[in-house]
């Protein structure tokens, strides 16, 4: 049984998720980094994908926890991380699991779904 419930299909598309219309444009970045920042952290960002709000955040010296059901987008983000500071790095844990069931047995000062579908 596929535990994805569809997703799946991120594993042909999850390199490049980031670089087509409408997710590379959005502007929302900084807003989800104020956020944080206003937070004082630590950060959960439920289906955090490639990284595209989760890195930008860890950089801001946040601790966060990414959730996402695709072990694909999960696996773009860790090489995305590879490529950070150690300290960027360390502030950064990422979780597979469905956003409908997980526990995680620690509180957050901030949860974040920083996805916006496609609007016409």
């Amino acid at each position: 049984m596929n535990h994805a419930g569809g997703y799946e299909e991120y594993a042909v598309t999850a390199d490049l998720y980031d670089h087509v219309v409408p997710y590379r444009d959005r502007p929302d970045v900084p807003f989800f980094v104020e956020a944080a920042q206003e937070s004082g952290g630590p950060v959960l960002e439920v289906g955090c994908g490639t990284g595209r709000i989760l890195i930008p955040t860890a950089r801001a010296r946040i601790e966060i926890v990414g959730l996402d059901l695709s072990s694909h987008m999960l696996d773009v983000c860790r090489k995305r991380l590879l490529k950070e500071p150690k300290d960027v790095q360390s502030r950064v844990q990422l979780v597979e699991a469905d956003m409908r069931h997980f526990a995680l047995g620690q509180a957050f000062r901030l949860v974040t779904t920083p996805f916006r579908p496609f609007q016409h």
